[in-house]
């Protein structure tokens, strides 16, 4: 009985040190799409990112795919550079996976195919930036966000009449080439709590 009266307190506490932490929840605009951003402070300046975003890749138009990146980010430097508000230089290493467009190479005989295709991603991702907090709960930040990993796509298929689908390409994992995208800076607007 102890243990466990040791162990609901000892729990309690956890919630409530957690919970007094710094969060911030709000959007990232960028090149291939948009995203929910959570973040949630880690001992005294670090944090946890979390998004779920629509990724257009290459498409304007159509359908958008989707993913979901985990980042933990360590704030290296926090420069005094305005009298009100703060600031902070981050980066750190994360994970991302989804449902999401990517170009396609096909080779057959003696053609290339340059095809985009829906596919899964699994990718390591980098990320590096610099947020400012103003001295009301207004949080903006600019990063770069590259992806590093791979694509599989679902093949291209086409329908014959009536018939079923026929498969003129079938399924390839390569490289996520949408990955260099995040070298463009993407804008973040959250509120922060």
């Amino acid at each position: 009985m102890k243990r466990v009266c040791i162990a609901l307190i000892s729990g309690i506490l956890g919630c409530i040190a957690v919970s007094a932490q710094p969060r911030a929840i709000g959007a990232r605009i960028g090149a291939t799409g948009f995203d929910i951003s959570y973040q949630h402070t880690i001992g005294k300046q670090d944090f946890v990112q979390a998004e779920i975003s629509t990724d257009f890749g290459y498409a304007s138009s159509g359908q958008p795919g989707f993913k979901a990146t985990a980042i933990y980010n360590i704030v290296f430097a926090r420069p005094a550079w305005t009298e009100k508000g703060t600031w902070a230089l981050f980066a750190g290493p994360g994970l991302s996976m989804g449902y999401v467009q990517d170009r396609v190479v096909y080779r057959s005989e003696n053609m290339v195919y340059n095809m985009r295709d829906y596919g899964f991603m699994l990718s390591a991702v980098a990320q590096a930036g610099l947020e400012y907090t103003f001295w009301f709960p207004l949080q903006i930040s600019v990063d770069l966000r590259p992806y590093f990993g791979f694509h599989i796509n679902d093949g291209i298929k086409r329908k014959v009449g009536d018939m079923a689908e026929q498969v003129i390409f079938d399924g390839k994992a390569g490289y996520y080439g949408n990955g260099w995208f995040g070298f463009i800076p993407t804008l973040s607007f959250r509120y922060r709590f």
